[in-house]
């Protein structure tokens, strides 16, 4: 697998495809992202988030999600889901010069 700054050039992406299969946890390495693989296509691999995120990306630039990856994805389902149903307000950030006179 190419790591990070590593060119990709001709068919050399097509050696990265066996270990990549749909619904695995990846890691792309563009976005620092885990995700989820939903498709391919040709090079391209279509990856999303629980939060309903999706974006593209070259099969080169993505890697096997590590456990700790993989349990940071878990996390975010699980707090998107509750917030969903209302159970974890999204923490207001306030700014101090924004005071109330």
């Amino acid at each position: 697998m190419p790591r990070q700054g590593d060119e990709v050039s001709g068919a050399g992406w097509t050696s990265t495809l066996p270990r990549l299969a749909v619904g695995m946890v990846v890691y792309d390495r563009h976005y620092d992202m885990p995700a989820t693989i939903a498709d391919f296509d040709g090079p391209m691999v279509s990856l999303t988030r629980p939060t309903g995120l999706k974006w593209r990306s070259h099969c080169a630039a993505v890697r096997p999600a590590t456990a700790y990856e993989r349990r940071q994805l878990r996390a975010i389902a699980q707090l998107h889901a509750q917030r969903q149903r209302g159970m974890a307000p999204a923490k207001v950030i306030t700014r101090p010069d924004r005071h109330l006179r």
